[in-house]
């Protein structure tokens, strides 16, 4: 179940990715067919690239909540 916070959310999201990458890369070191290399690269690492993205760019593309908006500075006042 995924959480309700939008950076807990991306967080499980890359988890989710990365385990099943390295189920399938572990898998493909067992086997010894050229099919296992294919799958190694294609399906294993494409899984763990984008789960290792979401996780490094987590802070990048998280949408500032909660935070004080600042205003447009006012003109300096004359000193009289």
């Amino acid at each position: 179940m995924l959480s309700a916070n939008p950076m807990e959310r991306r967080l499980q999201l890359s988890g989710i990715l990365l385990i099943p990458g390295l189920l399938v890369e572990a898998l493909c070191l067992l086997w010894t067919r050229p099919l296992a290399f294919v799958l190694f690269l294609g399906v294993g690492g494409l899984l763990l690239g984008v789960g290792i993205l979401v996780f490094l760019f987590l802070p990048g593309i998280q949408k500032p909540t909660g935070a004080v908006m600042r205003t447009r500075r006012e003109p300096a006042r004359k000193r009289v």
